[in-house]
């Protein structure tokens, strides 16, 4: 029997018994026939060939980071599909995932496919000399800044373009905990508490998106970096986007994820409306039922949605008085319109609080935005979702060219 690391298996995607994800001699890596399964079942994600090759390619991505390489390192690709009409919708959402040097590649059409998919995609990739295993050893800083009468709390891994992950109010600087290893490979990544979360403190009782502009604006200077990548998770958007209206020179691209950002739309007054009901972001005292993670993913990983809930305890927020902060806080419209830089929405499928409808409506009003959903996933697909989001991420960052 051949040694176990020749092999890659991964526990959470589809497979039949009877073939690895992929295969290992030397330096190459041969990944089977791929089809745009999502989670550990045999279910396609609907849409046809354009997403059906998007969830494919994604799920190669994974394959391959099991074998300790990426997308980029892809040599040779073989894509199956169909019903050569679906040629174009699958060339597109191919040539999404690589646009610029893409790898060599055949095309064959009138393929019968398992589970009557459109798209089946195999691939070789050369991946360096040594051991997978071994991640690159990345420096840690951390450390607290003192800023307008508080103590912020921040983290910063690894070298390279700055790129900045501002959470959302159910977290704290370590809720990115599958986010920094991924990305701190490349890029220098940065972490931090908005105040009263984790162990930033809040003793003005000032906690909100104006704080917040000069907390990270602040944190930047300290940490010397001029330009950087921004992204904002729900609450943390307000934060991110604040900044790039107020000080665009500061920003190399930005991310609104599952957030509006204070862009209004009736989305964002319904919210009002739940919060003066005293409705909105209540935990409950079920374990593992959060209203920013999908209640399906409880039964997927009850101990990830635990881990979430314990997450969102670290801190002592004041939610009462920072939600009506943040949900009374807008932006000017023509300001909006007039941002210069490149724009990504991501979104869950299943959000509740800011769900797709609503972020596309958004999207809209900003120049050349763009969007991304994230199927089964709620208001947290960083968390629920991780490879899918990472993804999707590191796809818009690789294209705009980051800080």
């Amino acid at each position: 029997m051949p040694p176990r690391h020749d092999r890659v298996v991964l526990s959470d995607l589809g497979r039949l018994p009877v073939f690895s994800h992929a295969g290992i001699a030397g330096e190459l890596v041969f990944v089977s026939g791929t089809l745009g399964t999502v989670g550990d079942g045999f279910e396609l994600v609907p849409g046809g060939a354009g997403p059906e090759t998007t969830q494919t390619l994604h799920n190669i991505e994974r394959i391959l980071h099991g074998a300790g390489c990426t997308l980029a390192d892809v040599v040779k690709v073989s894509v199956y599909v169909a019903d050569m009409a679906d040629f174009p919708a699958m060339n597109a959402a191919y040539a999404a995932v690589f646009p610029e040097d893409p790898p060599a590649r055949i095309t064959v059409g009138g393929a019968r496919l398992a589970l009557d998919a459109r798209v089946e995609i195999e691939c070789v990739a050369r991946r360096a000399a040594g051991d997978p295993a071994k991640p690159a050893s990345l420096r840690r800083e951390s450390g607290h800044l003192e800023h307008d009468g508080e103590r912020l709390y921040y983290e910063a891994v690894g070298a390279g373009p700055p790129l900045v992950l501002c959470h959302g109010a159910g977290g704290n600087h370590a809720v990115w905990y599958q986010q920094v290893p991924v990305f701190a490979a490349a890029r220098r990544v940065v972490t931090w508490d908005h105040r009263g979360f984790g162990r930033s403190t809040d003793r003005a009782a000032a906690s909100g998106p104006e704080a917040a502009v000069g907390d990270l604006l602040a944190l930047l200077d300290h940490l010397e970096i001029g330009r950087a990548d921004l992204v904002g998770q729900s609450m943390g958007g307000w934060t991110a986007l604040a900044l790039a209206l107020a000080h665009p020179e500061r920003v190399a691209s930005l991310t609104l994820a599952d957030t509006l950002g204070g862009i209004e739309v009736e989305a964002l007054a319904e919210l009002r409306r739940q919060a003066a009901d005293g409705r909105p972001l209540d935990p409950g005292d079920t374990l593992g039922l959060h209203p920013a993670i999908d209640p399906s993913f409880r039964d997927r990983d009850p101990a990830g949605a635990y881990l979430y809930q314990m997450l969102g305890g670290m801190g002592e927020p004041d939610l009462g008085a920072i939600v009506p902060r943040l949900l009374g806080a807008g932006v000017d419209a023509d300001a909006l319109g007039r941002i210069d830089l490149p724009v990504l929405f991501i979104v869950g499928a299943r959000d509740p609080l800011f769900p797709p409808p609503a972020i596309r409506e958004a999207a809209s009003r900003v120049p050349g935005a763009r969007v991304v959903e994230i199927p089964r996933a709620g208001h947290s697909p960083y968390f629920e979702e991780p490879d899918a989001w990472n993804t999707a991420l590191a796809a818009f960052l690789d294209e705009v060219g980051g800080a």
